[in-house]
């Protein structure tokens, strides 16, 4: 059955690798559609070792795997696509660099930032936070507001991110995000395959349909203009 929502998880760069890779192997039995490797203090060798083993965990599944802002170890492990951070290299200049179906996503926090994200090109942006969260203490949150703005000042899929749990995930698909990331919800839960479970029913529970579905190009995704080969 195919699903109206997105639903990607964010790694947390705390757990050690065997932790990490058992946590993974659980999510993908549920059904997340990407897992992105965010590790910032790693060494490109250690991510791109790491990133080797969750590709083979995903093997013969169709979860996706993103690598958090390092283009090069995107790259050389052969995955699905890169999701840069709001000082990763630009957009279009990383268009230029990879395959035409390797997705790019871009982290923003304004509808300025996603309005510029979709002009150089980003197949899809992220926008956050949208609720109180721990990996971004003391900053307030942006709303479930500002996110709807966002999706309504872009054609691309919309990914919302920050504090989203099973509780108030439904509020988020009201919005019309193509979906959503999430970090803690999943990472730090002591069940992981329920939490996702929890999401995912929180998500279709909404009777809400994204305003752009969520593409990956190989599904003939495409941006405004172009025609995939």
């Amino acid at each position: 059955m195919e699903r109206e929502f997105q639903l990607h998880v964010v790694t947390d760069g705390q757990k050690d690798t065997e932790e990490l890779l058992a946590t993974v192997e659980q999510i993908v039995a549920r059904g997340v559609d990407a897992v992105q490797l965010r590790y910032k203090s790693a060494p490109a060798l250690d991510l791109y070792r790491l990133a080797v083993r969750i590709k083979e965990l995903l093997a013969g599944t169709p979860t996706k795997l993103l690598i958090n802002d390092r283009v090069d170890v995107a790259l050389a492990v052969g995955a699905d696509g890169v999701h840069l951070a709001g000082k990763s290299l630009p957009v279009d200049r990383v268009r230029q660099l990879v395959p035409r179906h390797f997705l790019v996503g871009r982290s923003v926090h304004s509808t300025e930032e996603a309005v510029a994200a979709e002009r150089d090109g980003a197949h899809y942006i992220t926008y956050g936070h949208v609720f109180a969260t721990s990996s971004k203490p003391g900053m307030p949150p942006r709303g479930v507001e500002a996110l709807r703005e966002v999706v309504e000042s872009v054609s691309i899929p919309v990914l919302a991110i920050g504090g989203i749990t099973p509780e108030n995930a439904g509020e988020v698909a009201e919005s019309g995000c193509s979906g959503i990331a999430v970090i803690g919800a999943v990472m730090g839960h002591r069940e992981p395959a329920l939490a996702v479970r929890a999401l995912r029913a929180s998500l279709e529970a909404s009777g809400r349909c994204p305003k752009v579905p969520f593409f990956w190009p190989e599904d003939g995704w495409m941006t405004k203009g172009e025609s995939v080969k």
